[in-house]
């Protein structure tokens, strides 16, 4: 190579944009995100609030609303009322949504899956900002031999029982993380092994000597956990919630298994059901790590309080103390039970039990006595949405571009944009995103490559683009632009953006933008961070 004056150029020249040219390929790969450390300035923030809910109930995939009548497995899911759900459930504070996942709905035939259902709650979960923690249970009638042949969950008498073939699990649990998890979706990074084990309705097995299950649950755990980790290393594994019934009991057991059905290390977070005496309850639930010297982290993903007997004054009056106390015995995370008002204590919504019918979900007394608990904050505001034009025909890699908006309690990070061609009854919910991003908030340049002598233009996707660590205080643009990687299919669009503070509370969306796509052309670029 030459330079224009017939000279080579030096070395150290070379050396220099070779280095340049690494580091912005580098940048443009996606690599392991570090755990610890300062935040990344280039992953959306995950939510930090301790509030979280069941929001649907644990059968949800029966008892949802749907479009036909009784039997609701029938009918597509009501996708119009999950949103709303979601939305006031976000509105009021939950940051985290406990989501059953029942194995035989999931796999209702070997090797037949129907994942429609749960891909919708999970992503409608994911747009607010709600991080979905699936809980994993019920076997499949095709996995017990014993089991009389139905596809219906409900009337599956064995679904509470063990695969008779613990691959069969294990395929399963690899399969749904791959799915959801980092290599996948990248929407589950906690999940939950089964629901109270140390009860017989959740966990039974035959001719049980008195606490059997121990060393049946310990096998499932065990292989959930190999699954979990081998396909996604950053995922937590939770123990099925024990309840203040037997949990205490379960839990010293469970502990106790040596050799290859040694758990100990198997998971990461244990979590615990309480709805009464909850300072006692939880202590004595808590005394078997301490008697052996074993510290996790600890959930409480089913709490309430049965006491208030649907006492809205009184739940307004000791709430503060109820979480309180979760806070003094160290637990880190809550989960209300349920979102609606029932036998178990009080919820957000009014009562729906049986969730059969299709009528709106009306917050109860409770909403804004819990909102105040969860949230007595401020979210950014609406970003100002500038172009696309709405209706505008634009190329299959348009620029989005939109103003920052006023900032809440919490700076901004970035932003999580949308864009979906799917509607539900003529409106767009994005339950099925064609694009899901988010853009950080921090001032990026990009160094144009020509590719094929084609002028292209692009900006790598920062949901796949990670690095280890980041300045904090860089600036933060008050114009945001991006532009897809890939190319849209021509079609009609919509699209919205909403702003994510550095908490990881999403903000309210903009006004869906139509959008139509036809064929053309455009340039790439490579990202390079720098420091402004």
């Amino acid at each position: 190579m030459e330079s224009e004056t017939g000279r080579r150029p030096p070395w150290h020249c070379l050396f220099r944009w070779s280095v340049l040219l690494a580091w912005a390929l580098f940048l443009a790969m996606p690599v392991a995100v570090v755990a610890d450390g300062p935040p990344n300035p280039l992953v959306q923030p995950p939510p930090i609030s301790p509030y979280g809910m069941d929001v649907l109930g644990p059968g949800w995939q029966w008892t949802f609303p749907r479009e036909e009548a009784t039997p609701r497995l029938d009918g597509p899911l009501r996708i119009d009322q999950a949103d709303d759900v979601l939305k006031q459930a976000w509105a009021a504070g939950v940051r985290s949504g406990r989501v059953a996942a029942w194995w035989c709905f999931l796999e209702p035939e070997r090797d037949q899956y129907v994942w429609q259902d749960l891909d919708i709650m999970i992503q409608l979960s994911s747009n607010y900002g709600i991080e979905p923690v699936p809980e994993i249970l019920y076997t499949p009638y095709w996995a017990r031999a014993d089991a009389v042949p139905t596809t219906s969950c409900i009337n599956n008498w064995r679904k509470n029982y063990a695969p008779d073939d613990i691959a069969d699990w294990s395929e399963f649990i690899a399969l749904i993380v791959r799915r959801y998890g980092s290599q996948g979706k990248n929407q589950v990074h906690y999940w939950e092994i089964w629901n109270e084990p140390d009860l017989p309705e959740f966990l039974s097995m035959k001719d049980d000597p008195g606490n059997g299950t121990v060393e049946v649950y310990a096998r499932l755990l065990k292989a959930a956990s190999e699954q979990i980790r081998a396909n996604d290393p950053q995922a937590k594994v939770l123990l099925g919630g024990l309840s203040d019934i037997r949990g205490h009991h379960f839990l010293g057991d469970l502990l106790d298994l040596r050799g290859p059905l040694d758990v100990r290390d198997a998971f990461d977070i244990i979590p615990f059901h309480a709805f009464s005496d909850h300072h006692l309850k939880i202590t004595k639930l808590t005394t078997p790590l301490q008697e052996r010297g074993l510290s996790y982290e600890l959930w409480v993903n089913e709490l309430n309080n049965s006491l208030w007997h649907n006492d809205y004054d009184m739940a307004a009056r000791e709430i503060g103390a109820l979480f309180d106390t979760m806070w003094q015995v160290g637990v880190t995370r809550t989960f209300w039970f349920k979102s609606y008002t029932t036998k178990w204590g009080p919820g957000i919504f009014y009562n729906r039990d049986p969730l059969w019918e299709i009528r709106p979900w009306l917050p109860s007394p409770f909403y804004s006595t819990y909102r105040q608990q969860a949230f007595p904050h401020e979210l950014p505001g609406v970003p100002l949405v500038q172009a696309p034009e709405p209706n505008l025909v634009s190329v299959p890699r348009p620029e989005f571009r939109w103003a920052r908006p006023t900032a809440g309690t919490y700076a901004i990070a970035g932003y999580k944009l949308q864009v979906d061609d799917s509607l539900y009854r003529g409106v767009p919910y994005f339950h099925a995103p064609e694009i899901d991003v988010y853009v950080p908030a921090q001032i990026f340049l990009f160094l144009p490559l020509q590719v094929g002598g084609q002028s292209r233009r692009g900006v790598a996707d920062p949901a796949s683009t990670h690095t280890s660590a980041g300045p904090q205080s860089w600036p933060s643009l008050e114009q945001l632009t991006y532009t897809p990687e890939q190319e849209l299919d021509p079609g009609r669009y919509y699209w919205r953006v909403a702003a994510v503070d550095t908490q990881g509370n999403v903000g309210p969306y903009s006004e869906p933008r139509r959008l139509i796509i036809v064929s053309g052309r455009e340039r790439t670029y490579l990202p390079w961070l720098v420091r402004p």
